[in-house]
């Protein structure tokens, strides 16, 4: 049987240097996502999203690029899903995550 998806919530929000930080509480787990345009020409699409959680090594980072920040965030999740089972990751609900970044205008 498969494991239950956490519900989200923002806990946090600031700017970083490079763009915005959201951390997220999700049934224990917390769940980082850094958001950012392109830092040069050679950059993969014009926006970066990169989510970390708690309960995973300091070094797992899963990051996307897309055409919009939208886009980096479905294909982070998509990338994160796929992981999950394998790298012993939590399951978050996406379009929860996707809905209050919408709420806070991050999207």
């Amino acid at each position: 049987m498969g494991k239950e998806v956490a519900t989200v919530r923002i806990t946090n929000q600031f700017r970083s240097r490079s763009g915005f930080v959201y951390d997220f509480s999700c049934d224990g787990a917390r769940l980082t996502l850094s958001i950012s345009s392109r830092e040069s020409p050679s950059d993969e699409g014009d926006w970066r999203v990169e989510a970390r959680t708690s309960h995973a090594p300091e070094s797992l980072v899963v990051k996307r690029s897309g055409p919009t920040r939208l886009d980096a965030l479905r294909e982070v999740a998509s990338a994160w899903d796929s992981d999950a089972a394998a790298r012993g990751l939590p399951l978050f609900d996406w379009r929860a995550v996707e809905k209050a970044l919408t709420d806070v205008r991050a999207m």
